[in-house]
């Protein structure tokens, strides 16, 4: 991701390691903030005030405590909820609006392009948006995810289980997406 050098320079305050941990890093933060801001405007001005947060603290970092890639992680996606929850309490549960209800055996596309994924994401409704994304693809528990977002772990689950069913009339009723080749 980028070198120990870079760390260091930047724990010194020295310019260049700002520069080059920036250039480094960027993509990847860019990649969090994708994912859970929607407005690209806004996505400019998070990127911002995330490695202003990287780089006053810095110093707390301490590579004998984990990798530097999740540490940024945590800092972007942190950064992310709690302007989410500026904008609109997370807190409240959403209800799914679907006309039928879909078979948790209903076959899902298996060859999904990221343009797809991309898609289905920037569609989902918030509430379901925020809770699949920490726990389908950052990877946290229902507890961590109560934690972040001020719910029950109750309330992550059926938020997750909501999302899934929603997911799964998204691509049975998304006619934009080849779902079998």
């Amino acid at each position: 991701m980028t070198d120990p050098q870079n760390i260091e320079w930047c724990k010194k305050g020295l310019e260049r390691g700002h520069a080059q941990l920036y250039k480094d890093c960027a993509p990847y933060v860019y990649s969090h903030v994708k994912r859970y801001i929607a407005d690209i405007d806004f996505r400019k001005d998070m990127m911002q005030e995330i490695f202003a947060k990287i780089f006053i603290n810095i110093k707390k970092f301490d590579p004998q405590r984990g990798n530097f890639k999740a540490w940024i992680k945590r800092i972007a996606i942190n950064e992310c909820l709690q302007q989410l929850r500026k904008k609109r309490p997370l807190h409240e549960a959403q209800t799914i609006d679907t006309s039928f209800d879909i078979a948790d055996d209903a076959p899902l596309p298996t060859d999904l392009k990221r343009t797809d994924i991309d898609l289905l994401l920037n569609d989902m409704p918030s509430g379901y948006k925020v809770v699949f994304m920490l726990s389908i693809i950052d990877g946290y528990s229902h507890k961590e995810i109560g934690e972040q977002l001020n719910i029950t772990e109750a309330t992550s689950r059926s938020q997750l289980t909501r999302a899934r069913k929603w997911t799964k009339n998204y691509f049975i009723n998304n006619t934009q997406i080849d779902l079998y080749g």
